[in-house]
């Protein structure tokens, strides 16, 4: 399988002096930054180099850099050019509080996290011309393919010796050790909850026993008969009072006055207006 891959992307940053020894063996590469950037920070570039076989570069690269994080292999039927192009769009991303950072994604370490980090949208954009990664594993005695189809993230862990002599088995339908795919569409599956259990049946209850016969009531006695009251006696004249004084007339009221105009209330200031925070996008190109 290492005969397949078209080339390797290797961080500068890892190999210090190194780099100029793999700029010897292998003149077909090319840095990822650009003008000033490709002066000052040479000595930490990511460079793409064309992988070629049947050379000694491929095993010089195994003997000393694999395991160290020095990058990642690639395998895309586009040109050099053309992968650089898309490579240079990841470079540098944006972040909440408006910063802009150099992104690294060419080390094992840090691809090994970002992939499963990102929806299918983030995913496919990534890939682009790309068919598949190789990349140490967290293990080096383990050469870890990445590859995306229909929209999923895929990943086999594959032994360093059947890497490299080619004896690679087919993926197993069902890849084990990342949880490589986000869910990026609509929300997961809602998960089937168990099925009701059957209600037991009800237990009959005893039989109600008859109620008891009411009593009849016992009738009721005749009332005695009432004895008439005396007559009444006449009630006396009454004696008309005597007349009502006429009542002192009434003072007249004060008239009310007329309230003081309430002074009116300070004009409300008025709240300073929202800035909108502007959309950032997920990277930028990088010159």
């Amino acid at each position: 399988m290492l005969s397949q891959i078209t080339y390797i992307l290797l961080d500068a940053a890892r190999m210090g002096n190194t780099i100029e020894e793999a700029k010897e063996m292998n003149p077909v590469f090319d840095s990822l930054y650009r003008g000033r950037s490709e002066e000052s920070l040479s000595v930490v570039a990511p460079y793409l180099f064309l992988f070629q076989h049947k050379t000694d570069f491929i095993n010089w690269y195994m003997a000393k850099g694999w395991g160290d994080s020095w990058g990642v292999l690639i395998k895309s039927p586009y040109p050099l050019d053309e992968l650089h192009k898309h490579f240079r769009k990841f470079l540098i991303v944006g972040t909440e509080d408006n910063q802009q950072l150099y992104f690294r994604f060419y080390d094992p370490r840090v691809m090994r996290i970002f992939l499963p980090s990102c929806d299918t949208q983030q995913l496919r954009e990534f890939f682009g011309p790309i068919e598949y990664f190789v990349m140490e594993d967290a293990d080096k005695n383990f050469a870890l393919k990445c590859w995306l189809q229909n929209g999923i993230l895929h990943s086999q862990k594959i032994k360093l010796n059947d890497f490299v002599g080619g004896n690679v088995p087919p993926p197993p339908q069902q890849e084990e050790g990342f949880a490589w795919q986000k869910p990026s569409m609509p929300g997961q599956p809602s998960v089937p909850g168990q099925p009701a259990m059957p209600a037991q049946p009800s237990v009959p209850g005893r039989p109600g026993l008859p109620a008891e016969p009411s009593m009849p009531a016992r009738p009721s006695m005749p009332s005695e008969p009432s004895v008439p009251g005396r007559p009444s006696m006449p009630s006396e004249p009454s004696v008309p009072g005597r007349p009502s004084m006429p009542g002192e007339p009434s003072a007249p009221s004060r008239p009310s006055l007329p309230s003081e105009p309430s002074a009116p209330g300070r004009p409300s200031v008025p709240s300073e207006p929202t800035v909108p925070k502007p959309s950032k996008p997920k990277w930028n190109m990088f010159d």
